[in-house]
């Protein structure tokens, strides 16, 4: 058995910086949140979650599908760094343009001029977070300490201002203002640190060539994104558009306490993805080293997403009945819905990086656009019967759908589809193991 103890060692330390990074945030953005829930009213909390809600589809096209293929890359091509890195740049400042305008179009769907106002506000941010494309170059090289640091200490030093001015003046205008400022504040600051770095190649002048390559394989993944993005967001623009902010407020306030975990398993996969993609390099696609590799990346995956729904329900249930209030008692069927997504989902990020390691990214296309089809069908299907209770019932079936049905849609990707079955059953696949191993000395 092949091992890459150096590298797997630099790995799991990117994983953890990574992981660190993206869980302090989300904690310290999940606190401000409740903080939020309690601080102003119901339909103003609505009004902030709708305008974050589709910001977050804006970042989906300003990403631009590149961040896997990007480290890929910037792995196999170190000569030309500095063109890679300037070119990144230069495509997602364009995609953030596009995003942005994708979003204020959406907002018109609201009906609401301060919920279109909002929108416009948070949405603004896409342009700061556009900037930060040398922190796939720190990706590449497994060195994900340095931007972690940076975003560390601008979230915790944002963290302060937002408790400060929840204390002295609940607004969440003030609030979407600190949220469009932190991306930017972050990319400027990594910016800096690329530049200085010893071993940094800079910035040199944009190959359109490579542009155009980067663009021509990215587009599946960046639509594939974007249907993500809409399967995630689907059900706060239907419902706000047939129900109101109030609603959105009941139903953000228990998707923020769900999605706390989903970041988990896109985080470590990303930091590892350079390991999966040597082993796959040197061992081939078939060897046995890769495949043990990905069947243990989804046995895990599945059961601790698990362990982690199982968390979610018994904190969230304790968050909402003593913190929260009875304005948000309907928050909590939600909660358990949408909390039985989390297996699914962590076994969707391994699968998300098989496809990019397999370069079959028309799947990943497939799947997202799958899950965002079969969501928004529920969601104008369920919501007018069951209210936001369907729309939990939608984000749950899509989920599946887009994690784990999808894979069986085509010929190549069934064995993906395989593998995540047989994640499902680990336990008794170990225990099968158990009893047919022969004992020891016979």
């Amino acid at each position: 058995m092949v091992t890459f103890s150096r590298d797997s060692r630099k790995s799991l330390g990117n994983g953890f910086w990574n992981a660190g990074q993206q869980g302090l945030s989300l904690a310290l953005n999940a606190v401000i949140g409740i903080l939020l829930v309690v601080a102003v009213p119901v339909q103003e909390y609505g009004l902030y979650s709708y305008a974050v809600a589709l910001s977050s589809i804006g970042v989906a096209v300003m990403s631009a599908g590149l961040t896997g293929l990007a480290v890929r890359e910037l792995v196999q091509d170190r000569e030309a760094n500095s063109a890679i890195v300037a070119s990144l740049t230069l495509i997602r400042e364009f995609f953030a343009l596009v995003g942005f305008l994708i979003i204020a179009g959406l907002s018109l769907t609201s009906g609401d001029g301060l919920a279109i106002a909002a929108t416009l506000l948070a949405s603004s941010a896409l342009f700061g977070r556009a900037l930060n494309a040398p922190e796939l170059w720190f990706l590449s090289h497994l060195r994900s300490g340095k931007p972690a640091i940076a975003r560390i200490s601008v979230t915790v030093a944002l963290f302060g201002v937002r408790l400060a001015l929840l204390a002295l003046w609940p607004n969440i205008w003030v609030m979407l203002i600190l949220y469009s400022a932190e991306g930017l504040i972050s990319s400027l600051i990594i910016i800096g640190m690329y530049l200085r770095d010893k071993d940094s190649p800079g910035f040199a002048r944009p190959s359109f060539p490579a542009m155009f390559t980067l663009l021509r394989r990215s587009w599946p993944l960046m639509l594939s994104s974007l249907a993500d993005q809409a399967n995630l967001k689907s059900s706060v623009i239907v419902i706000q558009a047939l129900l109101g902010p109030k609603a959105v407020g009941v139903y953000a306030a228990a998707s923020r306490l769900s999605e706390i975990s989903f970041f988990l398993p896109v985080v470590f996969m990303n930091s590892t993805f350079p390991v999966l993609l040597k082993v796959r390099k040197e061992k081939g696609p078939d060897s046995s080293d890769y495949r043990r590799m990905l069947q243990q990346s989804y046995d895990r995956a599945f059961w601790m997403g698990v362990l982690v729904a199982v968390s979610v329900i018994v904190v969230g249930t304790v968050v909402i009945r003593v913190v929260f209030g009875p304005e948000y008692a309907d928050a909590e069927p939600i909660l358990y819905i949408q909390a039985a997504a989390c297996p699914f989902v962590f076994m969707g990020a391994v699968y998300s990086k098989w496809i990019i390691a397999e370069g079959y990214l028309w799947s990943s296309l497939v799947r997202h656009s799958f899950g965002a089809v079969v969501n928004i069908a529920l969601n104008f299907a369920l919501i007018p019967v069951m209210g936001v209770i369907g729309a939990a019932v939608a984000t749950l079936v899509s989920y599946i759908a887009a994690s784990f049905v999808a894979s069986f849609l085509g010929r190549r990707s069934r064995f993906a589809g395989g593998q995540m079955a047989r994640a499902i059953v680990w336990p008794a696949r170990l225990v099968r193991n158990r009893l047919l191993r022969p004992s020891i000395g016979k």
